[in-house]
Order: C-alpha cells, then sequence, then structure tokens
C-alpha cells in the first residue's frame, strides 16, 4: 500500500526502495525534492504553453491554414506526453486566460462549431 502512494507521488523507485528499507531515512527530504521537481517541470510545460501560445498569436503566417488540425494537434499533444485531462487542464486555462484567442485557436484548427462551443463551455466551467 505504501508502495502505491509513493508512485502516486510520482517517486522513483530507488526513492522508494530507500525510504521503505531505511526507515528514518529522511523521506521529508526526499519528498521535498519531488516537491522541487515537479514545480520545474510544471514551469517548463508552462513555458511550452507561453511559447505555443506566442506562436499562436504572431502576425506571421504558418504557412497553409489547413495544415494543422484538431486531429493533428492532439496526437502532437500526446506524443509530448500530455494526457486527455492535462489537455482539458490546458483548454480550461487557455479559456481563462485568453477566451478570444482560445476561440480563435479552436477555428484555426477547423473544429466545427458545436464542438468549439463544447469545448469552450466545459472550458469555462472548469477554469479555476
Amino acid at each position: 500500500m505504501q508502495i502505491c502512494i509513493y508512485r502516486k507521488a510520482g517517486l522513483k523507485l530507488a526513492d522508494i526502495r530507500d525510504l521503505l528499507y531505511r526507515p528514518g531515512s529522511g523521506a521529508s527530504e526526499v519528498l521535498k525534492r519531488r516537491l522541487k521537481e515537479i514545480d520545474v517541470e510544471v514551469e517548463r510545460l508552462r513555458e511550452h504553453q507561453r511559447a505555443i501560445f506566442r506562436l499562436l498569436m504572431s502576425k506571421r503566417p504558418f504557412g497553409r491554414n489547413d495544415v494543422v488540425t484538431k486531429e493533428k494537434w492532439v496526437s502532437v499533444m500526446k506524443a509530448a506526453g500530455f494526457t486527455e485531462a492535462d489537455m482539458k487542464r490546458w483548454h480550461a486555462e487557455f479559456e481563462r486566460s485568453a477566451p478570444g484567442e482560445h476561440q480563435e485557436f479552436l477555428e484555426f484548427l477547423h473544429i466545427p462549431i458545436e464542438e468549439i462551443r463544447k469545448i469552450r463551455d466545459w472550458s469555462k466551467q472548469n477554469a479555476g
């Protein structure tokens, strides 16, 4: 049970082994280190979001407008390690921070208007 809790917190197996077989070996330090690693990862992902946003907002054309579709975008996001939950959080944050640009981005992906409405409605309800 303890292993599952540590794995859910994202601890590496080596750290879990140390915590289980060396009681008092500094669980607090291991957890603090993991928290710092997560902070770095979150900031890296936020920088990716900002870079993508800047690209989308630039006035330079991307070339052919029909190159990027919803399917292509989703496959790129999944290849980058985004889960469905990550992508939903991304939409919610985009909607919260830049609703007009979120609309434009969804249109850029050639998503049907009814689906855009559903995505934006869900995003509004789940924006933090």
